[in-house]
C-alpha cells in the first residue's frame, strides 16, 4: 500500500500494430509508488534517472525517461511491459503473484528497520490513556488496505492472542493509505493504527504535522521490506539487467543524495520465495479463528481455513 494512494489507469491503444515510418515502440512502464509522497518526488525522480541510465548502459531498450504516475499501479502490475515497480510483499505472496516477480529488496535506515527487514509501528494519540494493546479492547482500528502487510497482516500476531470469540475491536475501518490512517487517529476517528516504519520516518522528516500528537504503543515483528518488482513475463535477461542496474544505482555516488532522502541504505537480492515468510504472520489468526481483519482474496484467511506452512531458504 503506497502512502499516496491508488490511481486510475489509462489503457494503451494500438499496442502490437505493424511498424511503419511514424511508428514508435511504446516505452516500458516504470514507477516507484510505495513511498512517493509529493515532498519526495524530486528524490524519487533522481533515483529513477540513475537506474534508467544504468539500464541503458546495459543495452536495455524502451527505458522511459520518467516515472509513470498516471493511472493505477494495480493495472500497471498486470501489464507485460512493466519494467520496474515496488509492491508490498503481501501482494507478491497472494493476489498479484501471477503478475509480479520480486527482483530485489531495499534496505532502509529508518528506525524499526534492520538490513532488508522493516516493522510496523502501532500508534495512538498521545493524549489518550492507552498504555498497552490490551487497553484498546473495544476500540477502533484504522487499516490502510486488506492487502497491506504493514497496515494489516503484521498486526495479526499481536491481536490474535487478545481476541475473544474472534473479536477484539468494536470497528475496523479501511482508510486507503497509511497517511489517511494517521489522520484518522489524529482526528479521533480511530483509536489506533499500524504504520509502516519507513512511512513514519519519512513523514517525520518531510511532513511532521502528519505524525504530530501521536505516540507508539507497540511494534510488530520484522518482515522483508516491500520488494522492487518487474512483470512476471519479463525475460531472465531483463531481470538480470534490472538487478545489475539497481546494484549500480545503489553504488553510484551521484545518487547518494536521492538515496539519503528516501532512507535507502542498500539493496539485496533474495529469491522471490523468501516472501512466503509473510504467511507466518497469518498463522496465529488461523489457529485462533481470528478473522476480524480483512485479508487478500487468495489468502487462507479470506476462506477461513488453515494451510500447511511453507518453508523458505531465507
Amino acid at each position: 500500500m503506497n502512502p499516496a494512494g491508488g490511481r486510475k489507469p489509462p489503457r494503451e491503444a494500438g499496442a502490437g500494430r505493424a511498424a511503419g515510418p511514424a511508428y514508435r515502440p511504446r516505452v516500458r512502464i516504470a514507477e516507484l509508488p510505495w513511498y512517493d509522497v509529493p515532498e519526495l518526488v524530486p528524490a524519487t525522480d533522481a533515483l529513477w534517472r540513475g537506474i534508467a541510465r544504468h539500464l541503458r548502459a546495459s543495452g536495455i531498450d524502451r527505458v522511459p525517461d520518467g516515472l509513470m504516475r498516471e493511472g493505477s499501479y494495480l493495472d500497471h502490475w498486470r501489464d507485460p511491459d512493466l519494467l520496474l515497480s515496488q509492491a508490498c510483499g503481501y501482494d507478491v505472496l497472494y493476489d498479484s503473484a501471477p503478475d509480479l516477480e520480486p527482483i530485489a529488496t531495499p534496505c532502509y535506515f529508518a528506525e524499526g528497520c534492520e538490513g532488508p527487514r522493516y516493522r510496523s509501528i502501532v500508534v495512538v494519540r498521545a493524549d489518550r490513556p492507552f498504555r498497552s494493546l490490551e487497553a484498546l479492547r473495544g476500540g477502533r482500528l484504522a487499516i490502510n488496505q486488506a492487502t497491506s502487510h504493514s497496515g494489516t497482516n503484521a498486526l495479526r500476531p499481536l491481536l490474535a492472542p487478545l481476541a475473544r470469540d474472534g473479536r477484539f475491536f468494536a470497528a475496523v475501518e479501511e482508510t486507503g493509505s497509511h497517511t489517511d490512517s494517521l489522520a484518522a487517529v489524529q482526528d479521533g476517528a480511530a483509536d489506533v493504527a499500524g504504520i509502516d516504519a519507513v512511512v513514519l520516518a519519512l513523514l517525520r522528516r518531510v511532513r511532521p504535522a502528519a505524525v504530530r500528537g501521536l505516540r507508539p504503543i507497540a511494534c510488530t515483528q520484522p518482515a522483508l521490506a516491500p520488494p522492487f518488482v518487474t512483470s512476471r513475463r519479463s525475460s531472465p535477461g531483463l531481470r538480470a539487467a534490472l538487478r545489475r542496474a539497481l546494484r549500480a544505482a545503489f553504488d553510484d555516488p551521484e545518487l547518494a543524495p536521492a538515496r539519503g532522502a528516501l532512507l535507502l541504505g542498500d539493496v539485496v537480492f533474495l529469491p522471490g520465495a523468501c516472501y512466503d515468510e509473510l504467511a507466518a504472520f497469518e498463522e496465529p489468526a488461523l489457529e485462533a479463528g481470528y478473522l476480524e481483519l480483512p485479508a487478500p482474496a487468495l489468502s487462507p484467511l479470506a476462506r477461513g481455513r488453515a494451510v500447511p506452512r511453507r518453508g523458505t531458504a531465507c
